[in-house]
């Protein structure tokens, strides 16, 4: 984020655009896992708001994308549901299936 600093005289680097404040882990570990962690949820976000926008095609390519920067065993949960539902809704229901077998998601049953 850009800063102005004419009006008040500070020095641009004191002023600290991070959520965290200086001292609790800025610039460190902590700080690199919450930018993570905003990636990852913007991009989810808008895999989602393009399946809404029934932009199925654009919401696959973006979750592929995302998905090709992890590693297997590091996919959350939400992106393996994304991409079945992007397959399902796209009448895929095998690559679905075979997309639920390979990551291991326990379906709940349904009891009626």
């Amino acid at each position: 984020a850009v800063v102005s600093t004419q009006s008040t005289g500070e020095d641009a680097s004191s002023v600290s655009s991070s959520p965290i404040p200086p001292g609790k882990g800025a610039g460190g570990y902590e700080e690199a896992c919450l930018v993570n962690q905003y990636k990852k949820t913007i991009i989810l976000n808008s895999v989602a708001l393009y399946c809404m926008k029934r932009d199925l095609n654009r919401a696959k390519r973006l979750l592929a994308q995302y998905l090709s920067t992890l590693e297997e065993n590091d996919i959350p949960a939400q992106a393996t549901m994304l991409l079945v539902y992007i397959e399902l809704r796209q009448g895929n229901t095998d690559a679905a299936l075979s997309i639920l077998k390979q990551q291991q998601i326990n379906l709940p049953t349904l009891t009626t």
